[in-house]
């Protein structure tokens, strides 16, 4: 057999045994004994660039501490717990979500003793929540087994657009950001230490739109409100930390899909056309923009009209 044969046939033989042989995904876990300090009272458990894994921070106080995220379910919550009581040492707990997505916010049954923190807009978005959860069952064995009986946990505080939080020596200041990512994001700075939990309206990745509800014109708000807050530190969902290069970037985007959008309804086009047109436009400033991404902004912008 001739060597080009031979090596032909080898390549059937051996391919099935590579995919068979390739590493199932990582079950979605928060790391435990992965905590580091990034302030001097701020500790972050960092995803560990996991999917449906969020960065959760812990804060310190000489009071109080304060868990931000949760994890996926009742396991996560329970590492993110004794993350939290390892640095508590004994002081009470608080906790607050980013925004009502499974990965951030169905582990805090896990922490009962915990006082829950939630913004008017967050508690109404429950449903959205558990709808998501079995979205997230239904892709992976590993997410169903997390998210087994997971609930949503009621507020045992309510604020309606800011609440401060005195953790003893630190403050921390929750914000109601409207609708962005989700109906309800809430954004927690840290005021002594400069940290600023930005969920998911600011990351790495460009703005991902996840609800009908979600809105440009209250997004590049919320971008502007933070950079007000001149955080040094900028922790996101998902991704590396960062700073204010993060929200830089992300309002260009989204000015860019606003402007863009705006004149091709000034130009006649339908919502159908702004969507097959604009993106070209935009891509070729922000090349790792997604068509999913894009659409969702392409709608809102176009309902909106908002002027360039």
């Amino acid at each position: 057999m001739c060597k080009s044969m031979l090596a032909l046939v080898m390549s059937f033989v051996v391919a099935p045994c590579v995919v068979a042989q390739a590493p199932a995904p990582a079950a979605p876990l928060v790391p435990a004994g992965a905590t580091r300090q990034i302030a001097p009272h701020v500790h972050l458990i960092p995803d560990g660039n996991l999917p449906i894994v969020p960065n959760v921070g812990i804060v310190v106080g000489t009071r109080a501490v304060l868990v931000v995220d949760t994890g996926l379910g009742d396991r996560n919550g329970r590492t993110v717990l004794a993350e939290a009581q390892k640095l508590a040492g004994g002081k009470p707990l608080y906790l607050v979500a980013t925004h009502a997505h499974p990965e951030h916010d169905l582990g805090a049954s896990a922490l009962p003793a915990a006082q829950l923190i939630r913004s008017a807009d967050q508690s109404r978005d429950e449903s959205s929540d558990l709808n998501l959860a079995k979205i997230f069952a239904s892709r992976s064995p590993a997410a169903a087994e997390l998210l087994a009986g997971a609930t949503f946990r009621k507020a045992d505080i309510d604020f309606d657009k800011e609440y401060l939080l005195d953790l003893g020596g630190v403050k921390a200041r929750l914000v109601a950001m409207g609708p962005n990512h989700t109906p309800g994001d809430t954004a927690i700075l840290i005021v002594e230490d400069g940290v600023l939990f930005g969920g998911d309206i600011a990351m790495m990745r460009l703005p991902n739109f996840t609800s009908p509800q979600s809105s440009l014109r209250s997004w590049i708000a919320a971008l502007d409100q933070f950079t007000a807050m001149k955080p040094r530190i900028l922790v996101p969902s998902h991704g590396p930390v960062g700073d204010l290069a993060f929200v830089t970037r992300s309002r260009a985007y989204l000015a860019l899909v606003r402007d863009e959008t705006v004149k091709a309804k000034q130009q006649g086009q339908n919502l159908d056309a702004a969507i097959t047109s604009v993106p070209a436009l935009v891509q070729a400033k922000f090349p790792d923009a997604t068509p999913m991404q894009m659409t969702a902004a392409i709608r809102s912008a176009y309902s909106e009209g908002v002027q360039p």
